[in-house]
């Protein structure tokens, strides 16, 4: 595990750009790509041998998000970048549902982002698509609680998040991660099943890498977060 102020990572993302706006979803990206390429566990998150498919669970090192004229494909680390790269190089068309989308241009950006968390300067973030924060359990008590118990109970599952991916990414957070949000609460629907998702924004002294997905159902473009630029005072 990583001990310090900041972790520098390896990251790929991907931006498919389609001949129209897709009207699928992260989810069915994943599903298309993961069938299209059986032998990467990474690409769809399946263990499958001659007893056993199954699902294992942890970050998702590759993630999918859908932004109406373009769809995003995030790697992390070497390994699942040079996977990134085999899958763009054969790629032509997404058949999403019950559509193709021809791809029309393909750009690729490689950065190394960093994880880190400051004492004094404030990130602020704002959620591309809704962030799933719920289990049964804590959305028993979200349902029961009165608004700043809710708020409350928000800010700590969104910490809970942050946290959840820094150990999966093998980073050690070294002193208290704060929030603060305003978001808020949209239906949608998933795997067939009604859910609560939130949209808005978040503040936070941790920073946290473009296009990473926070909360439930990463790997299928929930939660995925931008930075904002700072706010500006007037003299």
């Amino acid at each position: 595990m990583i001990l310090g102020l900041l972790m520098k990572l390896q990251v790929l993302n991907v931006f498919l750009f389609t001949n129209r706006p897709i009207e699928e979803n992260g989810a069915h990206l994943r599903g298309f790509i993961g069938a299209q390429f059986p032998s990467f566990p990474s690409l769809h998150h399946h263990i499958s041998n001659s007893k056993q498919h199954s699902l294992f669970y942890r970050y998702p090192s590759i993630q999918y998000h859908v932004h109406e004229q373009y769809a995003i494909i995030l790697a992390i680390g070497e390994e699942n970048i040079s996977i990134l790269r085999h899958v763009i190089l054969n790629l032509k068309t997404l058949s999403l549902g019950n559509n193709d989308y021809p791809i029309v241009k393909i750009k690729v950006h490689y950065s190394e982002p960093t994880l880190k968390i400051s004492s004094k300067k404030v990130y602020r973030y704002k959620f591309l698509t809704p962030w799933l924060a719920f289990n049964e359990k804590n959305k028993q008590k979200y349902k029961s609680a009165s608004l700043l118990m809710r708020r409350n109970l928000l800010k700590k599952i969104l910490i809970g998040n942050i946290l959840s991916m820094c150990k999966y990414l093998n980073y050690h957070v070294p002193s208290p991660i704060h929030v603060e949000l305003e978001v808020h609460p949209i239906n949608i629907l998933f795997k067939g099943i009604k859910m609560t998702g939130f949209t808005g924004m978040f503040e936070t002294n941790f920073k946290i890498p473009n296009y990473f997905g926070l909360g439930k159902a990463v790997s299928r473009g929930y939660g995925s977060v931008y930075r904002l630029p700072p706010l500006t005072h007037p003299p």
